[in-house]
């Protein structure tokens, strides 16, 4: 494989044709890749593009590696995504070099943002909660039996080894009490009805613009278990409010930040409808939560925002709710809220 990098790839775009005679290409390096190079191309006369290769070797302090065909699950959920989601939402593909392992595709508009710089920043807006619940139930409910899932996506060792190891079987090892309610959760996981799972629904993944989001990062996606997107997205909203309510004392916006969480746990559910009982059980949903939250402090990709003091409280609350499991996201919730106001 040729390894393409900032230095490298206006060469490789000439060499492979895809460059007129005498056009200047400018490239640059794009932040936030952990498991890939992800470049911005720009060819004089046209549009930017984003080109993204694989790398084998995760970009993590343990050593964590996942193999390079997960590139082309990545492109096969773009390809269905595009069917379920409105135009503009996920980018489209341009190109595929499979010998590489790289693809070239649309780039989001030059103003967009990462939800999570705004959240961080202490900047909520419910509108884009409940459409990012709306869109992942939109997801949930149209791929459900959908033909696509006897494809690739039936192919679940990727999950595996960038999910369930990493994030479930590590926290299992780390604290044996839980041993038995992960292995349980995982268990479920594999009996539950198929629809399409993103296995990366987070605010790190997500671009916000003035007219609308467009949703990036699908290498995880396979046919699976509804409930594990929608408990990975709820756990980095409560990590965020740890975050604001324990390391910043801000209450309010702890407060602020477990309604985005509900806003979109409700409008996922309201897009899901008589679907919601079959493919997202709401017990299952809080697990998921709980356990994702403990695998940013304690697995093989750790946050990089939280405090030792707002890590220890993550892994205390987590611990006691996992062996004491919640009924729904709104008892998680109230749970959650009860513990952070009496420490704060």
């Amino acid at each position: 494989m040729r390894e393409i990098h900032e230095h490298n790839a206006a060469e490789y775009l000439r060499e492979s044709g895809r460059v007129p005679a005498g056009a200047r290409v400018e490239v640059h390096e794009l932040s936030g890749g952990v498991s890939n190079v992800v470049l911005e191309a720009a060819i004089e006369g046209s549009p930017p593009f984003v080109l993204k290769q694989c790398r084998e070797r995760l970009r993590v302090q343990l050593d964590w590696r996942a193999r390079l065909d997960r590139m082309w699950f990545e492109t096969d959920a773009l390809a269905l995504l595009a069917t379920v989601l409105p135009a503009g939402e996920t980018p489209r593909v341009l190109f595929l070099d499979e010998p590489n392992y790289l693809f070239a595709m649309t780039r989001a508009p030059a103003e967009a943002v990462v939800w999570k710089a705004d959240l961080l920043a202490g900047r909520f807006d419910p509108a884009i909660a409940e459409r990012l619940g709306e869109d992942l139930g939109a997801i949930h409910a149209e791929c459900a039996g959908h033909p696509a899932l006897a494809g690739r996506f039936a192919d679940v060792s990727l999950f595996d080894e960038l999910r369930v190891d990493p994030y479930y079987r590590t926290i299992a090892r780390v604290h044996p009490q839980i041993a038995a309610a992960v292995d349980g959760v995982i268990t479920t996981m594999n009996q539950a009805q198929r629809t399409l799972v993103l296995g990366d629904y987070s605010p790190k993944n997500i671009l916000v613009h003035s007219a609308g989001l467009v949703l990036l990062d699908f290498e995880c996606a396979h046919a699976g278990d509804a409930t594990f997107d929608c408990g990975f997205f709820l756990s980095h909203l409560m990590l965020k409010t740890v975050r604001a309510g324990l390391q910043l004392g801000e209450m309010a916006k702890a407060r602020a930040l477990l309604d985005l969480a509900h806003r979109f746990v409700t409008a996922y559910h309201e897009r899901l409808g008589s679907q919601a009982r079959t493919l997202a059980p709401r017990r299952c949903e809080a697990l998921h939560a709980l356990l994702c939250m403990l695998a940013r402090v304690d697995g093989k990709s750790p946050v990089d925002y939280l405090s030792e003091a707002a890590r220890s409280f993550v892994r205390s609350f987590t611990l006691a709710a996992i062996l004491d499991p919640p009924t729904s996201w709104d008892d998680l919730r109230a749970r959650l809220t009860r513990t952070l106001e009496k420490e704060a």
